[in-house]
């Protein structure tokens, strides 16, 4: 089972896919490269919103685009790309965000150097009974910290790591993102896919990037770890693989 954990088709509700056309497009263009299933996370800001009411919005969002969907299109799942806030995401919001079917949320760091704060607030959330923390795109904030930096945001419990697929396109980013699988702080794969004129990567080519570039063992894992993500898995089991 291939799954892409991060996306932004559903229509008109963030900056991804503008309308039901393009969402459809780009569904066209999903069904082609063997994912499974797409999860839908609509980022969500909530210092700006509150959860019932970007589940409505969401909700709404595939609403318009639910009689459009085709039998060959990838299985979809609702979910969130949750903006890190220690003082905002408390249990009860964050038991709305998760990944549909699974006790993860999908997180967001902000695009600055880490705090003390910042690490002490996944530590928080990943210690909230029955959350499971998913960093969504490691690689993207290298912008402002080492990978070393980024990489302590693993250290805590309840805490696994996604890197985006057109991120594999370029030798740096590559590097690093290569670095963070043999780290062990990657164990899901994301398209995180907005609009078409932007040109994303999609997970056959992320897919195929890897298969090259890693071990046997390294890749194999790494899918197989995406699918116990799906099936919600302890994370210590995930891990042990």
């Amino acid at each position: 089972m291939l799954v892409d954990f991060h996306s932004h088709i559903l229509p008109g509700i963030d900056d991804g896919a503008k309308n039901v056309e393009e969402s459809v497009q780009i569904l066209d263009m999903m069904s082609k490269t063997g994912v499974d299933v797409v999860y839908c996370t609509p980022h969500f800001y909530p210092h700006k919103q509150s959860a019932e009411d970007f589940i409505r919005a969401r909700q709404q969002a595939y609403g318009r685009l639910v009689t459009h969907l085709k039998p060959n299109h990838p299985k979809l799942k609702m979910g969130a790309e949750v903006l890190m806030s220690r003082s905002m995401l408390t249990r009860d919001v964050l038991e709305k965000l998760k990944l549909e079917g699974t006790d993860f949320v999908l997180l967001e760091m902000p695009y600055i150097h880490f705090s003390q704060n910042i690490y002490d607030g996944v530590n928080d959330i990943a210690d909230m009974s029955g959350v499971k923390v998913l960093i969504a795109h490691l690689e993207r904030y290298l912008v402002a910290n080492t990978e070393d930096e980024v990489a302590e945001l693993m250290a805590g419990e309840n805490v696994l790591g996604q890197i985006n697929c057109t991120s594999l396109r370029k030798m740096s980013e590559r590097r690093r993102c290569m670095n963070f699988i043999k780290n062990g702080c990657v164990q899901a794969l994301g398209t995180d896919y907005h609009r078409i004129e932007r040109g994303y990567a999609l997970m056959d080519e992320g897919v195929s990037i890897l298969k090259r570039k890693l071990p046997r063992e390294l890749f194999e894992r790494l899918i197989r770890t995406s699918e116990m993500i799906a099936e919600n898995c302890d994370i210590d089991e995930i891990l042990e693989i």
